[in-house]
């Protein structure tokens, strides 16, 4: 394994998560009125099912206490429950509520429109090679398993 490819292909990957953020998703709370790890939380929940706190804290990479009081702001909101795990009763699994999933679609929506209003100043050649450049993207991390 080419040790020097991997810290430099980890490099560029990080170094798009503040430019993602500033270039793309820099306006996405004031149009949905949503904090981002609220969205990605329900997201997650929406992809992947009913998780517990630990799991969804991990992939958010959010504190315990951190965790807990943004689970507490979208129960509040009827956004997400907290249910029992079937298999251990100790545990305690959040779940995506249909208010919360028709939230997510909206909010996805006009962050949607938003990015493809800000891409539509890039030249035709700029967007095809982008959407290219994601696709394979994509498919690269994919491979990626999952701890």
């Amino acid at each position: 394994m080419d040790e020097e490819l991997i810290d430099r292909t980890a490099g560029h990957l990080l170094s798009l998560i503040p430019l993602y953020r500033h270039k793309i998703l820099k306006q996405s709370h004031g149009i949905t009125g949503i904090q981002g790890a609220q969205f990605r939380l329900l997201h997650i929940l929406s992809q992947n099912g009913t998780q517990r706190m630990s799991e969804i804290g991990r992939r958010l990479y959010i504190s315990k206490p951190y965790m807990t009081a943004l689970v507490d702001s979208l129960i509040r909101d009827g956004f997400v429950r907290r249910q029992p795990d079937p298999k251990d009763r100790r545990v305690i699994r959040i779940a995506i509520t249909g208010k919360g999933q028709l939230r997510l679609s909206t909010m996805a929506a006009l962050i949607k429109e938003n990015i493809g209003h800000d891409l539509s100043s890039l030249e035709t050649s700029d967007l095809e090679i982008l959407c290219r450049a994601l696709q394979d993207l994509r498919t690269v991390l994919e491979k990626i398993p999952e701890d």
